[in-house]
């Protein structure tokens, strides 16, 4: 997982310039199936999704709608979150020492680190102003 990959998925842009459209960074990080309550996928075209209900998911419950990611087998994850200008790469080797163990999953370490994240910058003008 990439910082300047989840970055550019954002807005569809990196370093000034336009990679994608408004409209392709739409349609990969929308909710597939969350109109639908029928259909239990929360998933979009390219990313994860946070869970609707609150209920488990791979974030914590701070992260809006909006927000986007990729959980992989051996614990990384990537999120992306454009409401609140942010973007979350966490590397491990849940794998070690051999791919039963889940402790990252049972100890909520990812989601809690992601919580401490999100409370850093509770407040914090992400995007400040220059002073004139």
């Amino acid at each position: 997982m990439d910082f300047k990959i989840m970055q550019m998925f954002m807005d569809g842009s990196y370093g000034n310039v336009q990679y994608l459209s408004d409209s392709v960074v739409h349609e990969y990080t929308k909710c597939m199936y969350c109109i639908d309550d029928r259909i239990e996928n929360r998933r979009g075209l390219g990313f994860d999704k946070p869970v609707t209900d609150g209920e488990g998911g791979p974030t914590c419950q701070c992260v809006s709608l909006a927000s986007f990611g990729h959980t992989g087998f051996t614990g990384t994850i990537g999120w992306a979150d454009p409401e609140a200008n942010l973007v979350y790469i966490f590397l491990s080797n849940r794998v070690y020492p051999d791919a039963q163990n889940k402790k990252l999953i049972s100890l909520n370490i990812r989601t809690d680190i992601m919580q401490v994240i999100y409370d850093a910058n509770n407040g914090a003008d992400i995007n400040p102003k220059p002073n004139p």
